[in-house]
């Protein structure tokens, strides 16, 4: 209908000009249609993703939460889903959860629900001149149907909760349900400018404000934490009576801050925190922020799981008890609880600490570890427990266990089950699930890379056994090409398991595992699917072209490929997934190759709805590479990358490639690379290494050139340990590179290789990115553009690093795809 109204808008324009008027809207026509197909096919798949979030089961109901992409607004709208677990099909439909809830934690009854807001106070109710943020902790009682209390949590004692559950931040119930520990932003000292007229009524009062430090970085401006993590400075622990509704500040923490007034330097960051079983004390993880000696600096921490952190313990019964009391007296006097202790002293990465149900008078203490750390930014991780004294509230001295230690290589620790074609790679993971010990403590469900694909592991806390859960949600297990990744989420109430189960032409399902399948996976039905949930509007547009619809399971499929690379000292597979439109017939595809970013990082055979409507849509095969370097392949083949970057991967990639042109389904005169951050560095690497393979390159925020990076980047340890090696960072001493480490860096930059490249290329920017700063991509987009080369920029004001706000998302896949269409 739009091709039309422009047909004759420009027919009545341009009369005199007869038929070649008519000839020359024939193209605008196309184009707008081909516009219209484009967008619909995005949002089809789009619509048709499922990513949870906060999942529990509480009361027979598994509640999960669901986000969805709104074009519409630019923002992702959330949907609270509560489903039956005895009859599923009885679901009622799901409500939208307001962007204003932040948090909801089940207590461990279920009985009491924390909800933490985050409102808008208009400036009449708080008698300023704008309106103000504030958070404020709801508790629903009677099982969640009522509303019991509203607590205001006071700006004057914390800044904003965090609520990055995924990394710092942490909200946990005590075990008599009657306190919230939670992580919350260290409150900036007082300063005012030395103009400002002095806020003491006497000149005898005493006055904190620190005059003329407003712009002083560590007093009125705070030293951050790097990319998705600016107004992340310093977190501390706070408790809060449900009853009473008063807040405490955990004082006995490593390098107190909660009461600073002069400065917000040093210290550490104190997030992850639960009670103990015995509810004396709460155990956290604290990250070196300048108070431990190795970060002399701040480093990004987003996508950075290598920063210095260990695990404490702090006890709290004296504080809690304070908390108790609605009013104290003036002259009472208040006991201080014992110092702090630290759980992990010898490690150098401690963290997500979880707690066992207690049995005669011990419970478990689950974290994760790797004693010497590593200089990447990821790798293998160990599992340890402790056995924790309920009577004392502390860890029993001399119980440390190491139930599964790091793996070096694939199959070292003599498991023999293989996983697409590959022995068990270790630990690879960031979290353990909140509750995810078995209810009789025998065994540690979770989730973990293992290759190319995600899989459910039970861990025996006897032996240290480490078996992967074999079960498929769609039509049991005569799939014997299914190659499907998989999650854990929580634990039902009679020993059960919440689980989810995606592919990459399959969006996420949500099931459940009964508790004698997970104790001896033998006979009766192993999984059931609790919701197969249907795609979710994202834009109110709706074109009257019609696209290519995406039905799950159909369009297109995929399959793990593996090569053993003759180039490189540690022999371990190089995995791929290639995917394959379905209705290609005898004709040869052109392909588009993925490396990821990271580099420490995986694909896994997950749904991902712009790769889906790259390959259904576009009908383009598409190679997601995980070359030596990626999670899951064991910590000698990730670790070999370092020192090598932009050689050993550019070569594990172009391997890939060939095998992938040897299947006989690929034109090899039709290949491109898209890649994004370490994707977009091999991308541009590719292109200047090997331009008679590489013929067109699509790339979001690329490293172009290192040696202009590491001193503008919020992360200078990935440019030195990628092209220099590992030890070749020092932690303890920031410093900027010597000339021949400049060097290096620039030998390995994809600038180097600058006169080589001939692929058309798709440089897209995020101008607020603080790990590959904007300035690397137009160095890159104005030297293509000078050698007359066909490029485009896309720039993207309001985005970060990862370019993921909804519609900036949308458009640069969209220009992707157009870009190949019309290069490739």
């Amino acid at each position: 209908m739009l091709a039309l109204l422009l047909l004759s808008i420009i027919i009545s324009s341009s009369a005199t000009s007869g038929f070649s008027a008519i000839k020359s809207t024939i193209p605008i026509m196309n184009q707008q249609h081909h516009h219209q197909r484009d967008a619909a096919a995005y949002q089809d798949f789009v619509s048709s993703a499922v990513d949870f979030s906060g999942c529990y089961v509480r009361n027979g109901f598994v509640t999960a939460t669901r986000s969805v992409r709104d074009i519409d607004t630019n923002s992702r709208r959330s949907f609270v889903y509560n489903i039956p677990l005895i009859s599923p099909s009885l679901a009622a439909p799901p409500m939208e959860l307001s962007a204003k809830i932040k948090a909801r934690i089940p207590s461990p009854s279920g009985d009491k629900l924390a909800v933490l807001v985050e409102e808008s106070v208009p400036s009449d109710i708080e008698g300023k001149g704008q309106d103000t943020k504030r958070h404020v902790m709801e508790v629903w009682t009677n099982k969640g149907h009522q509303l019991a209390k509203r607590i205001v949590l006071p700006s004057t004692i914390h800044g904003p909760v965090c609520t990055d559950f995924a990394w710092f931040g942490g909200i946990s119930w005590s075990p008599d349900e009657t306190a919230l520990v939670y992580s919350a932003e260290v409150n900036k000292p007082k300063t005012a400018s030395y103009f400002a007229a002095s806020s003491k009524e006497d000149d005898k009062e005493e006055d904190d404000t620190i005059v003329g430090g407003q712009y002083t970085l560590g007093v009125g401006k705070k030293e951050d934490w790097g990319e998705k993590y600016g107004t992340t400075a310093l977190l501390a622990l706070f408790c809060l009576n449900v009853s009473t509704g008063k807040i405490g500040a955990v004082e006995n923490v490593p390098a107190c801050t909660n009461t600073a007034s002069q400065t917000t330097d040093g210290n550490h960051v104190l997030g992850q925190p639960i009670f103990s079983p015995c509810g004396q004390a709460v155990v956290y993880t604290g990250w070196d922020a300048g108070g431990g000696g190795d970060m002399p600096r701040r480093l990004g921490a987003i996508y950075c799981y290598h920063r210095p952190c260990q695990i404490y313990s702090s006890p709290v019964s004296q504080l809690l008890k304070t908390l108790e009391i609605d009013t104290t007296e003036d002259g009472d006097e208040t006991v201080a609880d014992d110092n702090f202790v630290c759980i992990t002293p010898n490690d150098r990465l401690s963290r997500s600490p979880r707690f066992s149900s207690p049995s005669d008078g011990v419970a478990k203490l689950a974290y994760l570890t790797h004693t010497k750390g590593f200089d990447t930014h990821n790798g293998c991780m160990a599992l340890h427990t402790s056995d924790w004294c309920m009577s004392k509230g502390s860890v029993v001295d001399g119980s440390k266990k190491v139930v599964v230690d790091v793996v070096t290589l694939p199959g070292e620790r003599g498991d023999g089950e293989l996983i697409s074609g590959l022995k068990f790679p270790g630990l690879f993971f960031n979290q353990l699930s909140d509750k995810c010990f078995s209810p009789d403590g025998k065994f540690i469900l979770t989730s973990s890379q293992w290759g190319s694909v995600v899989r459910v592991v039970s861990i025996s806390l006897d032996d240290g056994s480490v078996k992967p859960l074999s079960f498929d949600m769609r039509d049991g297990n005569n799939r014997n090409d299914a190659e499907p990744s998989q999650q854990f989420l929580c634990f039902t109430d009679d020993g059960g398991a919440i689980v989810t189960q995606s592919e990459c032409n399959f969006p996420t399902m949500l099931g459940s595992l009964p508790s004698s399948f997970l104790t001896d996976a033998k006979g009766g039905i192993s999984s059931q699917v609790l919701a197969e949930l249907p795609s979710a509007a994202t834009s109110s547009f709706s074109p009257s072209s019609a696209a290519s619809g995406f039905k799950a399971g159909s369009g297109y499929s995929y399959k793990i490929m593996n090569i053993l690379p003759e180039h490189g000292d540690v022999k371990v597979d190089v995995s791929s997934i290639l995917l394959l439109p379905d209705d290609a017939g005898n004709e040869k595809l052109p392909l588009i190759v993925v490396p990821h970013g990271g580099p420490h990082s995986a694909t896994p055979t997950s749904f991902v709805p712009s790769y889906g409507y790259l390959c259904q849509h576009g009908k383009y095969a598409v190679l997601h590479v995980n070359f030596r370097g990626s999670t899951g392949f064991g910590q000698a083949a990730l670790e070999s990358l370092a020192g090598n970057a932009g050689t050993q991967d550019v070569l594990d990639v172009v391997a890939a490639t060939r095998a992938a042109i040897d299947t006989g389904a690929i034109d090899p005169e039709r290949v491109g690379i898209c890649g994004g951050s370490h994707g977009g560095f091999l991308a541009a690497h590719l292109s200047g290494h090997h331009p008679d393979l590489f013929k067109v390159a699509s790339m979001r925020n690329p490293c172009i050139n290192i040696a202009s990076m590491v001193t503008a980047t919020d992360i200078p340890d990935w440019c030195y340990v990628e092209t220099l090696g590992i030890g070749k960072y020092k932690w303890d001493n920031f410093r900027a590179p010597s000339k021949e480490e400049n060097d290096k860096m620039w030998d390995n930059s994809p600038i180097a290789h600058l006169e080589n490249v001939k692929a058309p290329t798709l440089v897209a920017l995020g101008m607020k990115d603080r790990r590959v700063p904007p300035s690397q991509g137009l160095e890159y987009f104005h030297s293509l553009r000078a050698k007359s080369l066909p490029t485009k920029l896309l720039v993207y004001e309001d985005c970060d690093h990862a370019i993921d706000r909804v519609v900036s998302e949308a458009d640069f896949w969209i220009n992707t795809k157009q870009w190949f269409d019309k290069h490739l």
